[in-house]
């Protein structure tokens, strides 16, 4: 045979060799650039900018929530009054434009005695009118009204039965703005649960302290774990450089909320807000089996009861039967010093209290920058009620307008803030979306009775002590549970019976199709007899979680030229902090946020007027400062990942 190919074989053989092999790698490359193509356009869809513009094309931006029904439904009871604590009228509307289509005002605006034209300088501007701003500007006004105020609480003044507006010229140097309608965010869509604390329970923050008995202990709480993520990566160098609080800090942080829940108490009553408070207590069951770190004795020194997981069943309304789904919570605990309101009612109570203060609210006014003033205008340009100083910072509105102050608060929630406002802000929290449901009308159907808990609690007090303990019966209590997203619901207290549960916590905005599927199942394994129960009204709205989800309370050192950095230097220096101006901001209150903003209120308003000895503001400030990254541009993606591990591990 020959040594040599023959001719069909050779042919064969550069058909192999010079032909398919580099076709082969063409496919394989084109492959490979297909895929991170693939990978690129899949993260860009899904990243944060893209997102917040699409839900911004896209989103309803009506509060259709259970609370706006009720609220409406009462004002059409009322003839469409439009005074008293249930009007939610078109407050201060710049008169020359407005967001319902056209840019003249109705006839029944027009002669509104609230509208008025925004000014050219106003003393402090406080920007949000949810719950945390409108809080700023009722402690504000009060403490100009009366200096010795130099606590949380408010003055005692005469209740004005005849609804009689209280006159006050400096509270006249305050206004809010709001980029829609007073209650239309997060606050008038909240579960309405008043309780003292924070959305990291004190025993979670303790264990992370710097003298935590238990070094680490509280290392797989989720805060604990994204602030160690962001400090092993060096992603977060403004948390590395946080001083480490200690267990007498966020004590003291979590007693500032016990007061302020009185402040709140105070306010409701003193104002006369009309938002259904009930003093019903609050339930928690927990799905973890109990540590041996819960420990009875100290939960009663908190006011609070242990409860066996039977109690819990028994509390809630769950069924005794056996089986998986009765056996969901191990054990829970009682607190019987939390209340339920109506969070819409109350954030329009609210603003009708700061109104009668004299303070100017205006509606459907949206910041679009913010910016520190370097010219002053000729002293003869200024009225004689104006400050040489014309104010120190410059904003500017969606409609264009220029306003200048000398200090301004930043309460805006969830919505982004762009560079242009707030650096420090912008990329401090992530927003997360959760959910509400109202079930149709149960009346006897419905598992949360009133008395039902005290006569489960007065059982076991009498078996304890044989000697049970006499108190009023209370309406039924709000309850929840440990799971991360928190599942929470409570009765309406009407008597038609609804049971409004709420849960979920997604970093994406969903259908509701899909939303009302997930929270159906979630509902029913808590109840498995509400299976087919209907929900008469869903709603979501974006809350704002920061890295440690504590709130964000402080001042913005970017626009400050003073050497000092707001920080305390130890627990005990609450010394005044006295400022001819300064940006502030309070908001980050993850879903947590009734009694709080009130705290935060409070602290700023004691921040800004430089009361003495009530600076404790730099707490939140030194220990708990903004993160100067989120993760952005894929925070949201990165968040979701984080919840979606934790829940299921």
């Amino acid at each position: 045979m020959s040594p040599h190919p023959s001719p069909p074989l050779r042919a064969m053989e550069r058909r192999f060799s010079s032909g398919a092999g580099p076709t082969e790698s063409k496919s394989s490359a084109l492959v490979m650039k297909g895929t991170i193509a693939g990978i690129f356009l899949f993260l860009l869809s899904i990243s944060d900018p893209v997102i917040s513009a699409l839900e911004t094309s896209v989103e309803d931006d009506e509060n259709n929530s259970y609370w706006m029904d009720q609220h409406l439904s009462q004002k059409n009871s009322d003839g469409g009054a439009r005074d008293g604590n249930q009007s939610s009228r078109l407050r201060n509307a710049n008169k020359h434009f407005n967001t319902r289509g056209n840019n003249q005002l109705s006839t029944e605006d027009a002669d509104d005695d609230n509208i008025h034209n925004l000014p050219n300088y106003s003393r402090i501007v406080i920007v949000g009118g949810g719950m945390a701003g409108l809080h700023t500007a009722l402690a504000l006004a009060e403490r100009m009204s009366n200096p010795s105020i130099q606590n949380v609480h408010p003055p005692t003044i005469r209740k004005a039965h005849n609804k009689q507006i209280i006159k006050n010229r400096n509270a006249k140097e305050i206004i809010v703005l709001d980029a829609s309608r007073i209650g239309n965010g997060a606050s008038g869509r909240a579960k309405g649960l008043v309780v003292p604390g924070f959305q990291v329970p004190l025993e979670n923050l303790q264990e992370n302290a710097l003298d935590a008995d238990d070094d680490g202990a509280g290392g797989w709480t989720v805060p604990a774990l994204v602030t160690s993520l962001s400090n092993m990566l060096g992603l977060n160098e403004s948390l590395q450089e946080t001083p480490q609080y200690t267990k007498a800090v966020v004590e003291q942080m979590y007693d500032l909320t016990y007061v302020a829940m009185d402040r709140l108490r105070t306010i409701v009553k003193m104002y006369g807000i009309d938002c259904d408070w009930v003093d019903s207590g609050a339930v928690e069951g927990s799905i973890h089996p109990e540590e041996d770190g819960d420990d009875e004795d100290d939960a009663e020194d908190d006011g609070c009861q242990m409860l066996t997981s039977i109690q819990v069943d028994e509390i809630m309304g769950r069924p005794s039967s056996s089986g998986s789904k009765s056996n969901l919570y191990k054990w829970g605990e009682y607190d019987p010093s939390c209340a339920g309101v109506n969070p819409l009612a109350l954030t329009i109570g609210l603003a009708n209290a700061v109104e009668q203060w004299g303070v100017q609210i205006y509606e459907y006014t949206k910041v679009m920058e913010l910016e520190k003033r370097t010219i002053s205008s000729p002293p003869q340009q200024q009225s004689e009620h104006q400050p040489s100083t014309q104010g120190k910072y410059t904003i500017v509105t969606d409609q264009g307008h220029t306003l200048h102050c000398d200090h301004i608060v930043l309460c805006t929630g969830a919505e982004s803030l762009s560079n242009n406002i707030s650096q420090r802000l912008s990329r401090s929290f992530t927003p997360v979306w959760t959910w509400m449901a109202a079930t149709e009308p149960l009346r006897e159907r419905c598992p949360l009775k009133s008395g039902v808990a005290d006569s489960v609690l007065l059982e076991s007090s009498y078996e304890k002590n044989n000697d049970p303990i006499k108190q009023e019966q209370r309406p039924a209590p709000m309850c929840g549970d440990d799971h991360i997203s928190l599942n929470y619901w409570r009765n309406n207290n009407k008597d038609d019976g609804r049971l409004l549960f709420g849960s979920l916590a997604d970093t994406y905005s969903l259908p509701k199709w899909l939303i009302s599927w997930r929270l159906r199942n979630a509902l029913t394994e808590i109840y498995p007899q509400l299976e087919n129960v209907q929900f008469s009204h869903v709603w979501g709205g974006k809350l704002a979680f920061a890295l440690n989800s504590m709130p964000l309370i402080g001042r913005d050192m970017d626009y400050d030229d003073s050497q000092d950095n707001g920080k305390a230097d130890d627990v005990d220096n609450n010394t005044s902090f006295t400022t001819e101006g300064g940006v502030w901001y309070a908001t980050g209150f993850a879903g947590h946020g009734i009694v709080p903003t009130a705290l935060a209120g409070s602290l700023l308003a004691n921040a800004i007027l430089g009361i003495p000895n009530q600076q404790q503001w730099q707490l939140f400030q030194t220990y708990f400062p903004p993160s100067s990254w989120n993760g952005y541009p894929c925070s949201r993606m990165g968040a979701g990942m984080v919840l979606l591990v934790y829940n299921t591990w």
